[in-house]
């Protein structure tokens, strides 16, 4: 779908619209093997090490219900499971299952070849460069809000 001509210099709706086409191409590449751009997030993360479900929710900005709903359908497919929280026996750390690294890692190359899919059209400066501005843009937006 062209991109509304009201639009073409609007950075912000540029923005929203760059970030939906970009998850639509992941979700594509995703899709085939039961996964959604949300359940690859949460898998990368898990990848580093056990998270609790809160702690997961806010470091992802999920809320608390969209966790449990993702986190359960992630366990039905035999990729993470829930295990008590040695540091805190009230809660839960998630782990990914051995099945569950190895469906991250195959996620990954999938989501990865929809980004490269995605910025193809810019030079790897070019991808630095924006990379640079967005990351400077978010954080003072970030310290304002705080």
């Amino acid at each position: 779908m062209p991109i509304p001509p009201s639009l073409l210099n609007r950075p912000g709706a540029l923005i929203t619209i760059a970030a939906r086409t970009g998850q639509e191409l992941a979700k594509r590449r995703l899709n085939p093997m039961g996964l959604s751009v949300q359940m690859c997030g949460v898998m990368n993360l898990l990848a580093d090490g056990p998270v609790s479900q809160h702690a997961l929710g806010a470091q992802l900005g999920i809320d608390r219900t969209t966790v449990v709903e993702l986190i359960d359908d992630l366990k039905k497919q035999g990729v993470v499971e829930r295990r008590r929280n040695p540091a805190d026996r009230r809660s839960y750390a998630l782990h990914l299952t051995a099945k569950g690294r190895t469906v991250q890692k195959r996620a990954t190359k999938a989501f990865d070849a929809a980004v490269d899919e995605f910025f193809g059209p810019l030079t790897s400066a070019e991808r630095k460069a924006l990379a640079d501005m967005l990351t400077r843009m978010i954080l003072k937006a970030q310290a304002k809000l705080a």
